[in-house]
């Protein structure tokens, strides 16, 4: 028990040391990006992590306080660049683990899916199917969007809306996981998988 605890410390203090010396060498913006890296790789981060079939059907999801996600180590291979070429991801939760290839995938931390409320609470009619699908979303989470400048939409492989999320300050990072992406909303993390995705400006979605 003491030696873990000791092992605890020293991770808390080397956390902490990293932290202090972020602003003299990255812009806020990065400093929330590698500080959701640092979270990531000691404690992991609370995530939802939902798959989608290929055309937008949610398949399965799961919660957990602590997520890490990364490369199927077994599976993994590289190239002479040493660039990563395995598309098997290793999701783990509460020392539980998902190995998971293939289908799109969609991990948010504490950020709200809009889409999963509109498909919910509206349904499109004929007259409508002319109408751009963020401009009745924007009809319906006016009140909640006013505030916000940005509007993530994620599709499905087949190009089918799966998740829309709204925020100010949004920032793209690659990953060393190929076909995956991570955004930085308000300073919690979007990582996503195998998906379509477009941002607007919110002046753009109320002006469709």
């Amino acid at each position: 028990m003491k030696g873990r605890e000791k092992m605890k410390k020293k991770r808390l203090l080397a956390a902490c040391l990293a932290l202090a010396l972020l602003p003299l060498l990255y812009s806020c913006s990065m400093i929330s990006d590698y500080t959701l890296d640092l979270k990531s790789k000691l404690v992991g981060i609370p995530f939802t992590v939902s798959t989608y079939d290929y055309d937008g059907q949610k398949i399965d999801q799961i919660k957990g306080k602590s997520v890490h996600i990364e490369t199927y180590k077994p599976m993994s291979k590289k190239n002479s660049s040493g660039d990563e070429q395995s598309k098997v991801i290793d999701v783990e939760f509460g020392g539980q683990q998902m190995i998971h290839v293939g289908s799109s995938l969609i991990a948010n931390e504490g950020l709200r899916n809009y889409e999963d409320t509109f498909s919910k609470k509206v349904t499109i009619t004929d007259k409508q199917r002319s109408i751009p699908v963020l401009s009745i979303m924007y009809n319906n989470f006016r009140n909640d969007w006013l505030s916000k400048g940005k509007v993530i939409m994620i599709r499905s492989q087949a190009g089918k809306p799966i998740a829309v999320y709204a925020g100010n300050k949004v920032r793209v990072s690659a990953t060393d996981m190929p076909s995956t992406t991570q955004i930085n909303v308000d300073g919690h993390r979007l990582f996503i998988y195998r998906c379509d995705y477009s941002i607007y400006d919110m002046e753009t979605i109320k002006k469709m």
